[in-house]
């Protein structure tokens, strides 16, 4: 089994005490994670579901560009 990266584990918790809402957009788990994304902005778009690189899925992208877990 994969290890879950440690910016996964930042973004499920912060879903999951309330502090980031779905869907979300890099700003947003910016805002709610202390800038997690400030050196990895294309994290959420990299591990989205029929991502180009073959990346762990790990987010659906909707028509307006923000992020849910799945």
């Amino acid at each position: 089994m994969a290890r879950k990266s440690k910016i996964l584990n930042a973004i499920n918790l912060a879903v999951t005490n309330g502090k980031l809402k779905q869907p979300f957009a890099v700003s947003d788990v910016n805002s709610a994670c202390k800038n997690l994304l400030a050196k990895s902005p294309s994290f959420l778009s990299k591990h989205r579901k029929s991502n180009p690189g073959g990346y762990t899925v790990y987010f659906v992208q909707d028509k307006n560009g923000k992020y849910t877990l799945i």
